[in-house]
């Protein structure tokens, strides 16, 4: 198999991992959620800011520069796995006496003991690490699609069982550590690394000095990215972090990981028209265009629905009010793709110093606008987000579009349409619901989600990059078969 082919087979793997460990999620989510309350949800929530940030000073950076090594030997594996385990240890220690600290910050007893048995993913999660790294590093994606694809699928089943037994928040705890168990089990097994008795500093502190760079950007991203669960968590309740943890999990699945996938096909329609023309703003409407449809139509259609979907889904009318957050936070949904292209134009042109920039300035108008909002109720709060993303989408536009002379007129200009009809997508499927009112909740979600396709198409039909779109849809659905 030629490289190029080779590449495009991991690539295909690496989506079809992405999508498969995100829909058995998704549906055991939908299944647990009838045995469980927003509070457990909310409490494992709480702890899983804790968790993820560990997890990152575990890792330090060093599976990235294991990865873009040249040469790696067997004691530099080695190396690292024994200080990934070492870190893990001590941080498990750290923060298992730390649990009743963390139970009296929330307010929330029970987080004592859920905190001491969380943790326990820090050394499991150590114990794959290199194993994990290795694989990337050799290419091996298919083998990684199915460790994942098992793990999370073994640890939803018996979850699954203990919520219709128990039906406690231990259900999540518990899914939770399978997770990380049945994936370092399966690593174990399906890798060729078993590490030797040997430790070298002069190895850790060269990998050091690159990872260093690598775990200070990640402490500061995963604080940032988990700052609203934080505070949801601190200034509300267990029950609000609940409902917001499964509105933003939707809303990821539905923006974030769709753009993912539609740039692995649009990403070499770019590249063939910089190389064949060289006018990178050309190619740049392009993938801007065709990613905001999809990804608009996917959250559009989803937010016509989301209180009535949300109480379908997830069998209950009290998770209703998840679905009243998903319509909230939906515009932060449909702008994602604008903010994640634009931030390539920057890394492609290699300004780093407008990079920072941008990462600094983005983060303290989040900061300003939570102090704000925390102030009012969760609605407000949670609109916060929205407003956040607006803002940080006129910052984009200018900075990005600079270095490829593409003003923020021109930008807004090309936009906007879609922007328009993506809002009627929304109205006129919000319509539909409430005309559907009287009709069983399955109906009234039949009929939001039809009637706002048929307005889509009927929207979009003559736009050429909705065309180019559904072209890009039947080459990744041929190219799957």
């Amino acid at each position: 198999m030629g490289i190029g082919k080779q590449i495009a087979n991991n690539v295909m793997w690496k989506y079809l991992e992405l999508l498969s460990v995100s829909g058995v999620q998704l549906v055991s989510t939908f299944v647990l959620a009838r045995f469980l309350t927003p509070e457990d949800y909310g409490i494992l929530g709480m702890v899983l800011v804790f968790t993820m940030l560990a997890n990152v000073i575990v890792d330090s950076g060093f599976g990235q520069a294991l990865i873009r090594e040249k040469e790696v030997t067997r004691e530099d594996y080695s190396t690292i796995f024994y200080f990934n385990v070492l870190v893990s240890l001590l941080l498990y220690i750290l923060l298992y006496f730390a649990s009743g600290s963390i139970a009296r910050f929330y307010n929330e007893p029970l987080l004592n003991d859920v905190c001491k048995v969380t943790f326990l993913v820090l050394p499991l999660n150590a114990l794959s690490l290199v194993q994990m790294t290795k694989m990337q590093r050799d290419i091996k994606f298919k083998k990684l699609c199915f460790v994942s694809l098992a793990a999370i699928v073994l640890s939803s089943l018996v979850a699954i069982y203990l919520a219709y037994v128990y039906r406690n928040v231990w259900a999540l705890v518990v899914q939770n550590i399978l997770i990380y168990f049945f994936r370092m089990l399966f690593l174990w097994v399906t890798t060729d690394f078993i590490p030797v008795l040997k430790f070298s500093f002069t190895s850790l502190k060269n990998y050091f000095a690159f990872s260093k760079n690598l775990m200070l950007s990640a402490i500061i991203g995963t604080i940032f990215n988990n700052i609203y669960s934080l505070v949801i968590g601190k200034a509300y309740s267990a029950a609000e972090l609940g409902f917001y943890s499964q509105a933003d999990r939707i809303k990821n699945l539905g923006s974030h990981t769709t753009t993912q996938v539609i740039q692995s096909v649009t990403y070499p329609f770019l590249s063939r028209i910089n190389n064949e023309t060289g006018d990178i703003k050309e190619g740049y409407k392009k993938i801007i265009a065709i990613t905001l449809i999809f990804v608009g139509t996917v959250m559009a259609l989803l937010m016509g629905c989301s209180p009535n979907l949300f109480e379908l889904l997830l069998g209950s009318p009290v998770w209703r009010v998840a679905g009243t957050y998903f319509l909230l936070m939906g515009i932060n949904g449909i702008l994602y793709p604008l903010h994640c292209i634009n931030q390539n134009i920057l890394m492609v042109k290699g300004d780093s110093r407008t990079i920072l920039r941008l990462e600094i300035t983005r983060r303290v108008i989040m900061v300003i606008i939570l102090a704000v909002t925390v102030n009012f109720d969760i609605a407000v709060f949670v609109s916060g987000l929205t407003f956040y993303s607006v803002v940080l989408l006129f910052l984009n536009l200018y900075y990005c579009g600079r270095p490829i002379n593409y003003t923020v007129m021109e930008q807004l200009k090309d936009t906007m349409p879609i922007f328009i009809r993506l809002f009627i997508v929304v109205a006129v499927s919000m319509a539909a619901g409430y005309v559907a009112n009287a009709l069983p909740l399955i109906l009234k979600v039949l009929a939001s989600l039809v009637v706002g396709a048929v307005a889509t198409i009927l929207l979009f039909r003559t736009h050429p990059d909705f065309r180019q779109m559904i072209t890009l849809l039947r080459s990744m659905i041929g190219r799957k078969k």
